[in-house]
């Protein structure tokens, strides 16, 4: 397995509790939780309530509405201990190359160092926001100062009394520009396009609460109450479908969210309303944010970056500002599934070259003429319901498989073209009517179909995996 992220552990929780003992996780990170270690920057957590961003096998009685980083960290190296995980994982072994050969019916994995290992079956868990886009902006290499990625925060870097420029106005630097405000001198946002900001309500549990949830089962009942609310959102009317009622409540709320915030300074009101549909890009979730651009240390630069100077950026204007940080919070390679490494299927057929004109998967698990591979949180698996359901059911889908492996001598098990051809030609009539494909968005492939977005609830998913899995395989001995 590739990757000890959530879905990496998921998959190691339900091998191991299959009965499945023989098998590695590799993680290139120096420990597990793949983008909660790698996303330490100031300011980080989760934009899900915290009881369903969670383990699926692993209750816990959060301290917040949503966990932040380091509690989220702690509690995921909770659960290796607990469930005996990590025992299966190496760390800092990243992985280059996975290599089918159909003599032996086996996968060459190997490490970036070249270490060659055999597996029957290699399951892939790097997830979707794993590697980060690179900072490419002319004069980056003039830049005097420090210049990182969010999710390569530098903590050896003293924000105290800086001018520090976080480029980005989306998840990641609405967390960050109010964590780091109250410490730099001065906080420069550069913003390419406003995104749709929501009042996130998080907050702090009181004693009452923690003492409320103290146990298990009411945990449990929490937990599936806010299920129950994400699926019925996503299957009623959701807010990412063009003249739905939750995409006009949704726009509504956002715009007087704006009003009341910025009563007094059109200037702001104006840079933050985006002109594109709601939900065109990934819905944003801050309370913070909007209140931090009011404070007399922090400019919100509505353009976009031109280039860097040796003291500075200069901005789509020509406008010229001093930085003695640059925080390039810019994303990640999210459209390119699997850009860390490389895998070459049945007669040398690697997998990018199948998806040059954009990635897809049938259920987004696994590939024709890649047999043995699978994927957790592949092509079009993310957006419609809290991510840990959708790792349980790509499980689910990994583990039937092997099992029939081992029952019935399979030494094979590839997904049939039609099966998949058909799958994806109907997925996407379920994008039609759907403000993702009006937005400037990371969901996109090259062609501009919807790559990375599942529009319907985890119910529907899970159904399709159970009804479909055995039909759609071809099995060889």
């Amino acid at each position: 397995m590739i990757g000890g992220g959530f879905g990496g552990i998921i998959m190691a929780y339900e091998l191991t509790k299959a009965g499945f003992d023989n098998f590695v996780v590799y993680e290139a990170l120096p420990g597990p939780g793949g983008t909660w270690w790698a996303n330490d920057y100031p300011g980080a957590e989760v934009d899900v309530h915290s009881s369903i961003y969670s383990l699926p096998f692993k209750s816990q009685n959060w301290s917040r509405t949503h966990a932040r980083q380091p509690e989220l960290h702690a509690y995921i190296e909770e659960a290796l201990d607990e469930f005996d995980l990590r025992k299966h994982f190496r760390f800092e072994t990243p992985v280059a190359e996975v290599r089918w050969d159909e003599s032996t019916s086996t996968y060459a994995l190997t490490t970036s160092a070249g270490e060659t290992s055999t597996y029957h079956a290699v399951v892939s868990a790097v997830g979707l926001l794993s590697d980060p886009k690179e900072v490419t902006w002319d004069g980056v290499d003039e830049f005097s100062g420090h210049i990182f990625h969010s999710a390569r925060w530098d903590k050896s870097v003293d924000l105290a009394g800086k001018t520090v420029a976080v480029v980005g106005v989306g998840s990641t630097a609405v967390q960050i520009v109010p964590a780091i405000a109250p410490e730099a001198g001065r906080v420069l946002v550069y913003q390419r396009e406003p995104g749709w900001i929501l009042p996130k309500g998080d907050r702090d549990f009181d004693e009452a609460e923690i003492k409320k949830f103290a146990t298990p089962i009411r945990r449990r009942i929490r937990r599936w109450q806010h299920f129950a609310k994400s699926e019925w959102a996503h299957t009623y009317q959701p807010p990412y479908r063009l003249g739905s009622k939750r995409s006009q409540r949704g726009e509504a709320t956002a715009l007087a969210y704006i009003d009341n915030v910025f009563r007094g300074r059109p200037d702001l009101q104006k840079a933050v309303t985006p002109t594109y549909p709601f939900s065109a890009k990934r819905r944003v979730l801050t309370s913070d944010f909007f209140p931090a651009l009011l404070r007399p240390n922090v400019e919100l630069v509505p353009h976009s970056v031109e280039r860097l100077t040796s003291n500075g950026i200069i901005d789509a204007t020509g406008t010229e500002r001093k930085a003695d940080v640059i925080v390039a919070a810019i994303g990640f390679k999210a459209s390119t599934f699997l850009s860390t490494l490389r895998v070459v299927g049945r007669d040398g057929l690697d997998i990018h070259e199948v998806w040059k004109d954009g990635a897809y998967a049938f259920l987004g698990v696994t590939l024709p003429r890649f047999p043995n591979f699978y994927m957790m949180y592949g092509p079009n698996t993310n957006g419609g319901a809290p991510i840990t359901y959708m790792h349980q059911q790509q499980a689910g889908y990994v583990i039937r498989n092997l099992k029939a492996m081992a029952r019935s001598g399979i030494t094979q098990i590839d997904v049939k073209p039609s099966y998949t051809e058909r799958y994806n030609r109907w997925l996407q009539t379920r994008m039609r009517g759907t403000a993702w494909l009006q937005g400037n968005n990371y969901f996109k492939g090259p062609r501009g179909q919807i790559v990375t977005q599942w529009a319907d609830g985890v119910i529907l998913y899970g159904l399709l995996i159970r009804l479909l899995r055995r039909a759609a395989s071809v099995r060889r001995r």
